[in-house]
């Protein structure tokens, strides 16, 4: 058991969008007001990629992405457990005693209106309130959380995503739609053809439909290919690479912050290298001349 008691709230929070804001604010409010360490519980892999593989969701962000915008908002403590089919049998209740209460020494509790949890699902808010009472610390619900009289879920932003309306989706997470992930060492196939591109790592499971986009790397206008990219070298799995336009260096290795501005084309095979790369240079100013704004 943890030495200090905290404050929890318990979720996959994919996304970190206002909804999930709301829900930690709060969390961080209340944990101050009864001097406890604001806490966040939560589990990756992501529980469908393990129980339901074909039924789970695209990736919005990373553990470490995620991680890291929690952290700004004030909460001290994140415990994330390893899912796993193991961990999936726990019951409801085992889970809430064990987990919740001995393990991490909670004294306040905040979910989700929706939270489900433990084996099949089937824990929900009144018997974490009743083991609450028994146990003796408090649970308190937070409502959903609209906009526009829309409620804002990772549902809604990963279908956002898809459609590439990345206002939306800028008004659902408040905040741009950024990731922030390593350069992993390519072939170097884009130098050859005179685009050098930075290969990303962990993009395979994005939210994102198959295709070209306008990005912001820093200060840096770039764009993006998302796909298996059949003109050059095609693969089983989706990759993004992003050539930063008027940029030179070997980002290897380094951590790239990548801003997703606009969608420009759906990817396509195309009949040549010059083909391909008469319409990259099309593409780089296509972005130019419609995001040349947001470059700085």
């Amino acid at each position: 058991m943890l030495k200090k008691p905290i404050a929890l709230a318990v979720g996959n929070f994919d996304g970190v969008h206002l909804g999930h804001q709301h829900l930690l604010k709060t969390l961080v409010l209340k944990a101050r007001e009864k001097n406890l360490v604001p806490s966040v519980l939560t589990f990756d892999p992501h529980p469908l990629e393990v129980l339901e593989k074909e039924s789970a969701p695209c990736m919005i962000y990373t553990i470490e992405e995620r991680k890291e915008y929690i952290y700004k908002l004030g909460v001290e403590n994140i415990f994330v457990i390893n899912f796993t089919k193991e961990f999936s049998n726990i019951s409801a209740r085992d889970f809430i005693k064990d987990y919740v209460y001995e393990k991490l020494n909670t004294k306040l509790l905040i979910v989700g209106y929706d939270w489900r949890y433990g084996a099949k699902r089937e824990g929900e808010f009144e018997l974490a309130k009743e083991m609450g009472e028994m146990l003796g610390f408090e649970v308190i619900p937070s409502e959903p959380y609209k906009v526009d009289g829309h409620i804002v879920s990772s549902t809604l932003i990963r279908r956002l995503l898809k459609e590439a309306k990345f206002e939306d989706v800028k008004k659902y997470l408040g905040r741009e739609y950024t990731i922030k992930r390593p350069v992993v060492r390519g072939k170097g196939l884009g130098s050859k053809i005179g685009f050098p591109t930075a290969n990303i790592s962990d993009t395979s499971n994005m939210c994102l439909k198959e295709g070209v986009y306008a990005v912001k790397v820093g200060n840096y206008l770039g764009v993006a290919n998302y796909g298996k990219r059949p003109t050059v070298e095609y693969t089983n799995q989706n990759i993004l690479e992003v050539h930063i336009i008027d940029f030179n260096g070997d980002l290897t290795d380094n951590i790239l912050s990548i801003t997703f501005l606009g969608f420009l084309r759906e990817e396509k095979k195309f009949n040549s290298i010059e083909d391909l790369k008469v319409q990259i240079k099309t593409d780089i100013e296509t972005a130019k001349s419609l995001f040349s704004n947001k470059s700085v």
